[in-house]
């Protein structure tokens, strides 16, 4: 329980002026809010293009663009483990509604991090950016079936973290 508290302490750090998008669903609405579910779904799109090219082609404005975007898939992964370590409080805290769209989108949390650890999307996550931002593919650093994983459910994880946003509004 101390690490699930750790990471909800680096999730509120740079937050400390409000409390409230310390929490995952406050960070989810705070990812949304910043682009649209369209627009993240492009620019990941945009994101995996350039990581699997094996020249440097990001065209989406400076290089620190594409680390601002890693950055902010991090925080997506983050929050969405957060949901998901935290389904037992999310019962007896939240509303009604809150709970149907847990029970909703749990076997995919669930399916999402038994495939991987957080760790382990950071790392791919990790390994995407450097390839973005480099002459190198991240199929060099992957296996194809790794690659085809993590860029699938990462759309995936994009599409359920706006249902949950759209829901919980």
């Amino acid at each position: 329980m101390k690490k699930h508290f750790t990471n909800l302490t680096r999730n509120a750090a740079p937050r400390k002026s409000n409390p409230l998008k310390a929490s995952p669903l406050g960070i989810l609405q705070e990812f949304f809010n910043y682009a649209s579910p369209a627009e993240h779904a492009k620019a990941f799109d945009a994101f995996c293009r350039a990581a699997l090219k094996e020249k440097y082609c990001w065209r989406r404005g400076s290089p620190g663009n594409a680390l601002h975007y890693a950055g902010q898939l991090e925080m997506l992964i983050k929050a969405a483990y957060l949901l998901y370590k935290g389904r037992r409080s999310y019962h007896t805290k939240q509303k009604q509604h809150h709970m149907a769209l847990y029970v909703d989108t749990l076997p995919f949390l669930k399916a999402f991090f038994r495939k991987a650890s957080p760790a382990k999307w950071k790392k791919g996550l990790h390994i995407f950016t450097r390839a973005a931002l480099s002459n190198q593919s991240a199929a060099d650093y992957m296996k194809p079936v790794a690659v085809y994983v993590f860029t699938t459910q990462l759309q995936q994880l994009l599409g359920v973290a706006a249902a949950i946003v759209k829901n919980n509004e």
